[in-house]
């Protein structure tokens, strides 16, 4: 199992260098997802952080208030799962958080104007909130297969 989880984490820290656009990426996925497949405090509220910023060390360096706010997003949306059980709207809240936690830091590092930074993001925060479903229904689909494999139903006529 160990070994399993090791490829899994390195499969997501490559999937930041694979030249998919940089709000396409399976983490804030992970993020939603990992309450549901593990109990476990430290893993499902680090890994998703841990993974983000051990591979941001490779990638363009990113400012560190945008970066801390990112961290940010990533430990607390598993905390999302104590209140919201529902997958498809831990997604679309997760997203929201970091539309306005992230967009609210480039706001601050830019001092441009709070509104246009917001609706700048929009477009960039959409095609976020379509990855990350689109990863969660990717994760869902691979978990049901997996039981279906593991524990087979015997269904009698």
């Amino acid at each position: 199992m160990l070994k399993q989880a090791i490829i899994i984490i390195f499969l997501f820290f490559l999937s930041r260098f694979i030249g998919l656009p940089a709000n396409f990426s399976p983490l804030l996925a992970l993020a939603v997802y990992i309450p549901r497949i593990s109990n476990h405090k430290a893993i499902k509220y680090f890994l998703p952080a841990a993974i983000l910023l051990g591979s941001n060390l490779f990638l363009e360096p990113v400012n560190s208030v945008i970066l801390f706010s990112m961290t940010f997003v990533f430990l607390l949306t598993p905390f999302l799962s104590h209140f919201v059980s529902n997958l498809f709207l831990r997604t679309i809240l997760s997203v929201l958080i970091w539309h306005l936690v992230v967009n609210g830091s480039v706001w601050m590092v830019s001092r441009g104007s709070l509104i246009e930074t917001y609706l700048a993001a929009i477009p960039f925060d959409f095609s976020l909130l379509l990855s990350t479903g689109l990863y969660v229904a990717l994760f869902y689909a691979c978990e049901q297969i997996y039981f279906r494999i593991k524990f087979p139903v015997n269904e009698k006529i």
